[in-house]
């Protein structure tokens, strides 16, 4: 079978990870699955970049941009045209507007199944209710001749079924893959990152956009001026942060970095801050390299971390502080919580259950048909 994804932009984050853990793990000689994707920002890093893709990789320069009438149907008349070419069997959508103008042109070339993944959702904490409404509206009408939807994330599916998305019957939960990571030493990591190699050091990775609240990260640092923080990433907020980071003399700002080994190996502690997460790969990645996670309770958090077993999970900004005070202070705690961390996501998230929820949902949709 033939398999084409669409995905707005493969810029360094969570959709494109589970992409290419995707393209590399089905088997080939079954599955045969082509990418069509937008550039990402200059700000955002290209995931696919660094690494080898063994699928052929279409680029639509109009996919990325922002929303305008010429460009969106500029896409999707491309969209069209290349789906009629390459006769799928499957459209598998990834991320927002993929997903709006994938699943319309796999409608109009006639593409026999289509498939969506939410990797999240844009139902709270993006845009005015006006424009929630707009697209939970868009939504619910594109689930109507969708055939399948993945959703990242229990607590996500609740959500995207309570308002009237997704169907139980016609979706499954899916979750990432730990990635193995083994750390490199601390200080050589630290010396790579440019960073204090003598002081406790607290990470947040991500990108810089006001939904991962940088802002909340900064507060966090002015509050222990005896540990160094460092944001790992960039987005559209880079400048601003930087300008705010520059007033603390305990704040670094490295970007964004390929090598996981130096990220994690560096750290003592990630701290979560987003206003809104589906399953946030940097908890999963933290968790897997065995550094101790601090994070916000919100979105699909709590399906890596259970609250003082395998992390620290908290409700506001002063539980925030308070907790990582506790982390910081007691390294015996803040250690057995990422061993125990560890041992638990490498056993849950694996890639072979990852990959055979998406190969026998293919089979399956293909053989009803």
């Amino acid at each position: 079978m033939r398999v084409v994804h669409v995905m707005t932009r493969t810029n360094i984050g969570g959709p494109s990870v589970m992409l290419v853990d995707l393209l590399t793990g089905l088997d080939r000689s079954e599955i045969e699955q082509v990418v069509i994707r937008g550039t990402p920002h200059d700000d955002e890093g290209d995931y696919f970049a660094t690494r080898q893709i063994p699928a052929e990789v279409v680029t639509l320069g109009a996919l990325r941009r922002r929303v305008g009438a010429f460009s969106e149907l500029r896409s999707l008349i491309d969209l069209v045209r290349m789906l009629r070419r390459l006769q799928p069997d499957i459209v598998h959508t990834h991320m927002a507007k993929a997903g709006l103008l994938g699943r319309v042109a796999a409608l109009l070339a006639r593409v026999p199944i289509r498939v969506h993944t939410y990797h999240g959702h844009l139902l709270h904490g993006y845009f005015s209710p006006v424009v929630t409404g707009l697209v939970t509206a868009a939504e619910r009408i594109l689930g109507r001749f969708t055939h399948w939807h993945f959703v990242v994330g229990s607590q996500t599916r609740d959500d995207l079924h309570a308002a009237h998305v997704v169907r139980r019957d016609r979706s499954s939960v899916i979750m990432p893959v730990a990635p193995i990571i083994e750390p490199r030493s601390r200080n050589e990591a630290r010396q790579q990152l440019g960073v204090p190699t003598d002081r406790l050091l607290i990470g947040f990775v991500g990108r810089l956009t006001s939904i991962k609240r940088p802002d909340r990260f900064l507060a966090l640092a002015a509050t222990r001026p005896d540990a160094h923080f460092v944001l790992i990433g960039d987005g559209p907020l880079r400048m601003t942060v930087a300008e705010q980071a520059g007033r603390l003399s305990n704040v670094t700002l490295v970007g964004w970095q390929n090598d996981l080994s130096v990220v994690y190996g560096a750290l003592d502690v990630v701290v979560l801050t987003s206003d809104n997460e589906g399953v946030p790969l940097s908890v999963l990645e933290a968790a897997s390299a065995g550094v101790a996670v601090l994070s916000l309770n919100v979105g699909g958090v709590s399906e890596i971390i259970s609250d003082r077993s395998t992390g620290m999970l908290v409700a506001d900004d002063a539980q925030l502080a308070t907790r990582l005070t506790e982390m910081l202070d007691q390294p015996t705690v803040r250690q057995t919580l990422a061993f125990a961390a560890q041992r638990d996501v490498r056993s849950r998230f694996s890639a072979q259950r990852y990959l055979s929820s998406h190969a026998d949902i293919y089979r399956h949709l293909v053989d009803a048909r």
